[in-house]
């Protein structure tokens, strides 16, 4: 009888880490998918009324925080504010 409940035991432990084994492992796999994209930079011009928001809703990769991608624009660009004008040129960080 004790051995029957060892084997079970031993059976349902075993199961349960495939489980969370795999589990973990394909939600891995899952952003290193989406991680795998290239990244590249395209220039783009400002037109009459664009903000560094509205540029970032236009062109951040779906899941990149705005915040984030504004934040990588300024740095690119050597911006110090938030101020852009039309007709002046940004470099933007894009994914294929």
């Amino acid at each position: 009888m004790k051995s029957n409940r060892f084997v079970l035991v031993l059976v349902m432990f075993s199961v349960l880490s495939c489980v969370v084994l795999f589990g973990i492992n394909g939600k891995n796999s899952k952003v290193e998918a989406s991680s795998t994209k290239e990244k590249y930079y395209t220039s783009i011009r400002i037109e009459d009324g664009d903000s560094l928001w509205s540029i970032a809703e236009e062109y951040a990769a779906p899941g990149i925080d705005y915040k984030d991608f504004i934040m990588e624009v300024k740095q690119i660009n050597s911006l110090s504010s938030d101020t852009i004008n039309y007709g002046e040129s940004l470099v933007i960080p894009q994914f294929k």
